[in-house]
């Protein structure tokens, strides 16, 4: 039994040495791959709160407002399984004064979570959600519904990237690549940059002013990258 663990540990070891020998000429490169698209898919958070002297009558309030907000959305053709509603928090609320605390009531809160698979639906959406009094748009996300191919594709990108880099500077130094020594990766996450643009208050009296119309919102692109470091052995021609 002994003897057979003698030549793993060995072969172990002698691995170990060899990588740290500081004689050895290795070439380490970072490969970088990047996937840009157009988002496809959009996702708004909402929330709804009550408040009121009894919890239950907290409660019946921003139960009927989403309700009446899901209809709203069943007659858009939005499916069910693209919405979630399915939180809410009850919690008293009171005041604080001269260090003594009054009770006012009770604060209800729902939010929910609608997935757009037509973002032409998306001003439609705000504008039902502040009609039926869900007055907090918490937030929009975008996001692409062919994600994991192009998430895949940046990977790739960056695998070609870390071996062209490698080779080219082996070429130039008049050597080439040996076998793979090491790879270090940590997958990144997909950014979205959003364009933010400042407005002046004579910019505002003249929105005001202005006729209404639908909002326009304008996404920018979703970045899917991907990092990867690779060390060669870098073989000398003689």
């Amino acid at each position: 039994m002994h003897k057979l663990l003698i030549l793993p540990l060995l072969l172990l070891t002698l691995a170990c040495q060899a990588h740290d020998d500081p004689n050895r000429r290795l070439i380490s490169t970072n490969g970088y791959g990047e996937v840009k698209v157009k988002p496809d898919i959009a996702i708004v958070n909402l929330s709804v709160r009550a408040i009121h002297k009894s919890g239950k009558a907290a409660k019946l309030d921003v139960d009927d407002r989403v309700n009446n907000f899901l209809d709203s959305l069943e007659n858009m053709k939005i499916k069910q399984e693209d919405i979630i509603a399915s939180s809410i928090r009850l919690n008293p609320r009171y005041e604080h004064n001269s260090g003594t605390r009054r009770f006012t009531g009770y604060e209800a809160v729902r939010t929910l979570s609608v997935t757009l698979h037509d973002m032409g639906q998306l001003t439609a959406v705000m504008d039902q959600a502040l009609e039926q009094r869900l007055e907090g748009i918490d937030n929009i996300r975008y996001d692409n519904s062919q994600m994991d191919t192009h998430i895949q594709s940046a990977h790739q990108l960056a695998i070609s990237d870390s071996k062209t880099k490698a080779a080219a500077l082996a070429k130039a130094y008049g050597a080439e690549l040996g076998p793979i020594i090491r790879i270090d990766y940590h997958r990144n996450t997909p950014t979205y940059r959003g364009a933010a643009k400042n407005s002046s208050m004579e910019g505002v009296q003249m929105m005001r002013a202005a006729p209404s119309r639908p909002g326009t919102y304008l996404p920018d692109q979703i970045t899917y990258s991907d990092n990867i470091q690779v060390q060669f052995d870098l073989i000398i021609n003689p």
